[in-house]
């Protein structure tokens, strides 16, 4: 049987969740915060991240793709370990050009792996559970012919919802679809997004409060679930601890067996969604295993 690792983005936020394998290699985005330049959670975390953006309002971090000769170190790093298969997952394809260049790298690979690059179209924890299914996957046996038409049913049978404190960078960094239905009340309103199935970032709802915002989340993931009963939810959120166990809350109070995952949002996420976000995700697993 073929020995298969898969490979991560940095944007998926497994550092933040214990993994024990060693089949699973990370990719890294670049922060750029003024003149300096940091690798994703490796030279600076969540909360390093964040207690910056609190200090300073006025900083527009950016974020920057792993660069192709890092994925090509990586795919080389793979082989040597051992293995004959990879299996790269990316984040949505409509939020970053990784995908694309991770098209590239392998199209560029002189090794000998074969090398399939799946589009996770999600981000965040979300991304990151997908990733955890592939390698879930892996240890039960299963091959890369099997595990990779899964994770792109897998990445489709999801509603994703995440509010934002502020849209600012959200809409200076360019990763809001259909922003121009916010603008004109952008301060004065706590929008509810949404992930829809091409994996962009689209409006969901207008919401005057953040309370309201998260009360309206919580009961949008609540009315989905009804009648569902194999499911996996994810929660993020982005230095926002009272609004996380809100949601997180309300969820696991209704729905107390399910499995779930949590992480902070990495810095190359928050650098556009800001401090204050908190996403809640479903997979609905009956569908995904059609």
């Amino acid at each position: 049987m073929s020995k298969t690792a898969v490979i991560a983005v940095s944007t998926g936020c497994l550092d933040y969740v214990e993994i024990n394998t060693n089949n699973l290699f990370i990719i890294r985005c670049q922060i750029e915060i003024g003149e300096n330049s940091f690798r994703d959670f490796v030279e600076i975390n969540a909360n390093d991240f964040y207690d910056q953006l609190k200090e300073d309002t006025s900083l527009v971090p950016t974020s920057s793709m792993p660069p192709i000769g890092e994925i090509d170190a990586t795919l080389h790093s793979v082989e040597d370990a051992g293995y004959e298969s990879v299996i790269i997952v990316t984040i949505s394809s409509q939020l970053s050009g990784t995908y694309q260049t991770c098209k590239m790298a392998k199209n560029a690979y002189e090794g000998h792996l074969d090398i399939h690059v799946v589009d996770s179209k999600n981000a965040a924890i979300s991304e990151g559970f997908i990733t955890i299914e592939a390698l879930r996957m892996i240890e039960e046996g299963s091959t890369v012919k099997e595990i990779v038409p899964y994770l792109e049913k897998l990445s489709l049978s999801r509603r994703q919802y995440f509010l934002v404190d502020n849209l600012r960078l959200l809409v200076k960094n360019g990763r809001l679809s259909g922003a121009a239905g916010f603008m004109g009340r952008m301060l004065k309103i706590k929008p509810i997004l949404q992930v829809n199935d091409e994996g962009k970032i689209v409006p969901f709802e207008k919401v005057r409060t953040l309370n309201k915002a998260l009360k309206k989340m919580a009961d949008q993931i609540l009315s989905d679930l009804e009648g569902k009963e194999n499911f996996v939810v994810t929660y993020d959120t982005s230095d926002n601890k009272e609004g996380f166990e809100y949601v997180f809350n309300r969820v696991e109070e209704a729905h107390p067996n399910h499995t779930y995952y949590a992480a902070p949002i990495t810095p190359v996420i928050g650098a556009h969604t800001g401090i204050g976000t908190v996403g809640v995700a479903y997979f609905d697993m009956d569908k995904a295993r059609k």
